[in-house]
């Protein structure tokens, strides 16, 4: 291959030239002509029939937008450029060249010329040595800008398509979340994978049992399971991530909580939650999550609502583990003071040969604020499991009574809970309302900067947001008619589940309690999850017990109803 200097066009007797072939995915190149073969076919026999041209290479970019020069084959090309193999480069045609009229034009109209690069594009009827200065002056700017302008059309279509797609609750990424596969029927549905969905319930069920997600991944790796790119790769799916920097990937703690907080388990998309500024710009934003596009029921769940409820709650949750133990102490992140409302720690005490453990109060201990107050652990399980055994009595008792109230009245209280909570959804929402109001009245004044006006401003819209489509949701529900009286009375499995509980267990505690207050004269407060679902179906039943005619004619002893409530 001739070695070659920059000259001028006219100069150079030795034409060593590349030719250039772009496809793109995304920009709507799907013509038969613009295919990788038929442009190589093109630019080929462009070569027969210029002799005078030596053909050194062809440089293909298959699956690249011509709205940006960043492409790694045509990186490559200007490197031979650079180190003098090339000065001449051949295209079908401007369009495959590229669409940016800003960067298309400063190539041919500045830096070829100047590098001494014969540019031919075949179907314009365009060769650099050949060119007309006034009348391409104008010609070829104008294609370009067609170009770029068709680029930007593609753009604005896909986006609008996208977005489309994502409210109605299709799935539009390239590859689906582990624990299922694309639908080979409708490839935009999510289906179970079996085998890959019984490694995320396990995932599940560890955590809810207290292991740390270090810990589950330290044994997903030691039970052989395949990571879930590694899993992919398998299947024959050419993915790739982020997240892997080995050939051979292993599960990490953060691999396993991208899956616990993942709500694509329950049946959820959340997609459309970043960005890019425009066409051109390939740089990644963040939305905020009032803009993200969030559709319920898309898919089958592979867990339900509740454990990833608790699993949420488990995470938000201090749960340091023992040195030595895999799994969290038992009601780890869940004991608080009930004086000052901070965390009780636990405090091993040696005593001769024995050890005892304590939860005290942390403010104390550590700045010694607060009282001083502890409770043995032994003592604090015991009361725990006595109450909770009572609660899971009375939930028992209550779900019996609920079977003797007339469902007219079930219903008619449960459209009163629903009116409140509109009112209550209403009320919020003004009140945002208010503060965005009131935001540029304390910019104008002065009382807050720019910076933090946009923050206040993003929050509140966001905010907003969330309670207009909360209070839809419960216009939608009164305007039904009808209250889903066995759907709003799951909760009371999770108790029934453990009617025959004898001894407790981390995944009991996290699953029924919400938090355990202990004050300084030892009494103790445990606070049970659905607390407030279980308070107004006792009322519901003494409103019940009042009427009389309330409940049905098989006789209901009040005696039993006053006791349950």
């Amino acid at each position: 291959m001739n070695q070659i200097t920059y000259n001028s066009l006219n100069s150079v007797e030795v034409w060593n030239a590349c030719g250039y072939v772009r496809l793109s995915h995304e920009d709507g190149d799907k013509e038969e002509s613009n295919s990788v073969t038929g442009q190589k076919d093109l630019i080929r026999d462009y070569f027969r029939n210029h002799p005078e041209l030596t053909e050194c290479g062809m440089k293909v970019d298959d699956g690249f937008s011509g709205s940006s020069f960043e492409r790694p084959a045509f990186q490559e090309m200007m490197e031979e450029v650079k180190a003098g193999k090339i000065n001449c480069i051949i295209v079908k045609d401007l369009s495959r060249f590229g669409r940016n009229y800003l960067d298309a034009g400063e190539y041919i109209e500045r830096v070829f010329p100047y590098m001494g690069v014969r540019f031919i594009a075949i179907n314009d009827h365009y060769d650099s040595l050949h060119s007309n200065a006034e009348s391409d002056s104008l010609v070829i700017p104008f294609k370009n800008l067609i170009n770029e302008a068709y680029c930007r059309d593609i753009s604005v279509k896909i986006r609008s398509q996208l977005a489309m797609k994502r409210k109605r609750g299709d799935f539009t990424g390239a590859f689906a979340v582990y624990g299922y596969r694309k639908d080979p029927e409708k490839k935009n549905h999510l289906i179970v994978d079996e085998y890959a969905a019984d490694v995320v319930r396990d995932i599940f069920a560890w955590k809810l049992a207290g292991v740390s997600p270090r810990d589950i991944a330290e044994r997903l790796n030691r039970e052989g399971i395949l990571s879930p790119m590694d899993y992919k790769k398998s299947l024959g799916i050419p993915y790739s991530t982020p997240f892997c920097i080995n050939a051979c990937c292993e599960w990490t703690a953060n691999a396993v909580l991208r899956i616990l907080r993942n709500p694509v388990y329950i049946g959820v998309l959340e997609q459309g939650k970043n960005t890019t500024p425009s066409y051109k710009v390939k740089r990644r934003i963040q939305k905020p999550r009032g803009d993200w596009d969030i559709a319920k029921g898309t898919h089958e769940g592979i867990i339900n609502q509740f454990d990833f409820e608790i699993v949420q709650k488990v995470l938000s949750l201090d749960t340091r583990k023992s040195p030595g133990n895999e799994k969290v102490e038992l009601f780890s992140g869940m004991v608080f003071c009930g004086e000052c409302g901070g965390a009780m720690i636990r405090k091993t005490v040696p005593s001769g040969k024995k050890k005892y453990v304590y939860y005290v109060c942390a403010a104390h201990k550590n700045e010694k604020v607060c009282f001083s107050h502890n409770l043995r652990d032994i003592v604090l399980n015991e009361i725990v499991l006595e109450s909770v055994r009572k609660q899971i009595q009375d939930v028992i008792d209550m779900e019996s009574l609920l079977a003797l109230t007339k469902r007219a009245v079930l219903q008619k209280a449960g459209m009163q809970k629903l009116e409140r909570r509109l009112e209550k959804k209403q009320e919020e929402a003004l009140r945002c309302q208010k503060l965005l109001y009131s935001l540029y009245e304390n910019l104008a004044e002065g009382l807050i900067d720019k910076n933090e006006y946009q923050k206040l401003k993003r929050k509140y819209t966001e905010l907003l947001a969330e309670t207009e489509k909360q209070t839809e949701k419960i216009r939608m529900e009164i305007n039904d008619g009808t209250e889903n009286d066995a759907e709003n009375r799951k909760w009371i499995e999770q108790f029934k589940k453990y009617r025959n509980i004898t001894e407790l267990d981390r995944m009991a505690v996290v699953t029924l309690i919400e938090r355990i207050l202990v004050y300084r004269d030892k009494r103790i407060e445990i606070v049970y999850n659905w607390h407030d679902e279980f308070m107004w179906l006792a009322g519901v039943l003494m409103q019940a017990q009042n009427t009389g005619a309330a409940l049905d004619n098989r006789g209901v002893d009040h005696a039993v109803v006053k006791e349950a409530i």
